[in-house]
């Protein structure tokens, strides 16, 4: 496109220094600039792009701008209100506006967006909608999963178009994106032209970036308006919403076309009745939708994944499809990786590994697990020294719920190992050092102690990494996969049969 042509792209822009240059993609990354690059100049909180932008023009690229900026002479360039949500419709606008041409699914929360994301693209691929999605665990245009590598759960919008773009390319009708506070504040997903807002559950998380809990809600809050503001595709703008939740009234009060809601112990539109846990460790329950209901057999376990599936649900029912398509394919979802991922070798016990690594999912996780565990309860995890999740609360659902823990190393990243397991232990208490739990600093080491102290009948989650498949040690990360190392450990114990 030429810059004049992105100009009309963005409301307000003004266009200066070469009308006709070509742009073919947006960057905001000033190394990225060349020739055929746009190069947006985004104020962060330690980096102000502008102080880049006249190395990114002598290197060939025009240049988007809010502020006064001396340029070289003749280089093409924009000038913007706001080149942060100017970002976002530049890149879709190069991109061929995607979100135009998918039906859209943005899913946000504080826990459960990566597992509902992934439900709510299977369910829809399962009933013939092909379906990509953007999640923490992964990127699907509409073949094969590929691994996330992004090191975000919500890529910078240039990437997010891309991606969108992709899809539409491999012959998807839908997308469905997860979307985190931070994404949302940043306006990563802005021009995605939502078509359902999907709401998991809104607790007090990222307060050290967004300052108070008013503020982040407000950025959670900021998803049902970009989907009642969003381009016309024939479908009511929908905001899908937790009534068990205690965000369900602000929610609510937000203006849009349509809410649908869903819940457990609610009275709500699409509701999960007779809930029981499986012997197989999965759960089974019925899911009932405007007077008609169908009987699933979710391969989780856990009233919270029932929850996920219902929001899965109601997001997919909000984009045409009928109740017992939604739930064959939530009988059919396999799973997400590191999310309660079995682990079976032919062991006596049950074993998971779980991306927990907060007092809150900590506890969901385990409560989740008690009623469909016939021996112990035990369970490995450490806090992480990427942010503070209320260290101490991590010990205290520990010691509320699992039998026996073991309290170990997760990415301490520039922290003392030592330290963030005596902030985690500072929160157990009725529970005996050496007899109830231990703590070993070497993860490779307490996975081998907490799998050898398993017999048959337990239930063994190894929690915090997840499907992640890094350490983030002071030095940097390195190589670490708790799944492979869970099933090196059965083989050297002697406990795998296959």
């Amino acid at each position: 496109m030429r810059i004049s042509e992105l100009a009309r792209e963005v409301a307000g822009a003004a266009v200066g220094g070469g009308p006709d240059a070509q742009v073919d993609r947006v960057v905001f990354d000033s190394g990225q600039a060349a020739p055929g690059a746009l190069f947006v100049a985004v104020r962060g909180r330690r980096v102000d792009g502008h102080d880049f932008a006249a190395a990114a023009a002598e290197r060939g690229a025009a240049v988007a701008v809010e502020r006064d900026v001396a340029l070289p002479a003749g280089a093409a360039w924009l000038r913007l209100a706001d080149t942060r949500a100017g970002l976002a419709e530049l890149a879709a606008a190069v991109n061929g506006r995607p979100g135009r041409r998918l039906l859209v699914v943005g899913v946000t929360g504080t826990e459960g967006k990566t597992t509902t994301t992934h439900m709510a693209g299977h369910v829809l691929d399962h009933a013939g909608v092909a379906a990509g999605f953007l999640s923490t665990v992964a990127h699907r245009a509409a073949g094969p999963d590929n691994p996330n590598a992004s090191g975000m759960t919500t890529m910078q919008a240039p990437q997010v178009q891309e991606w969108l773009a992709r899809m539409v390319a491999d012959g998807a009708r839908a997308a469905v994106v997860e979307a985190t506070s931070h994404a949302l504040d940043q306006d990563r997903v802005g021009a995605c032209e939502f078509d359902v807002a999907a709401f998991t559950n809104v607790f007090s998380d990222h307060l050290d970036y967004h300052g108070s809990l008013e503020a982040y809600r407000r950025a959670k809050a900021r998803l049902i308006d970009l989907c009642a503001a969003a381009a016309d595709k024939g479908i009511p703008k929908t905001a899908v919403l937790n009534r068990d939740d205690a965000s369900y009234e602000a929610l609510a009060a937000r203006p849009i076309a349509r809410r649908l809601t869903y819940g457990i112990q609610s009275p709500a539109d699409v509701r999960a009745t007779r809930v029981e846990p499986a012997g197989d460790g999965g759960t089974t329950f019925r899911v009932e939708y405007g007077g008609a209901s169908a009987p699933v057999r979710l391969r989780m376990a856990g009233a919270f994944n029932v929850a996920n599936a219902l929001c899965a649900a109601a997001s997919c029912l909000a984009l045409g499809l009928l109740l017992d398509q939604v739930a064959a394919g939530l009988c059919d979802f396999p799973g997400v990786r590191g999310r309660l991922e079995p682990v079976d070798l032919g062991q006596p016990f049950r074993l998971y590994v779980d991306f927990a690594d907060s007092p809150l999912s900590l506890d969901s996780m385990l409560s989740a697990l008690r009623p469909g565990t016939r021996g112990r309860l035990m369970v490995m995890f450490g806090a992480t020294g990427r942010s503070d999740h209320g260290r101490e609360g991590m010990g205290r659902a520990a010691a509320e719920h699992a039998d026996f823990f073991v309290i170990t190393t997760d990415d301490p990243v520039g922290e003392d190992p030592a330290e963030l397991a005596r902030s985690v232990e500072a929160g157990v208490s009725g529970r005996q050092p050496g007899l109830d739990y231990e703590v070993v600093l070497d993860r490779r080491e307490a996975i081998r102690r907490v799998l050898g102290a398993a017999a048959e009948g337990d239930v063994v989650v190894l929690a915090g990494k997840g499907h992640e498949q890094t350490m983030m040690l002071a030095g940097g990360p390195v190589p670490w996969d708790d799944r492979a190392e869970a099933e090196a450990a059965l083989r050297e114990l002697g406990l795998a049969d296959r």
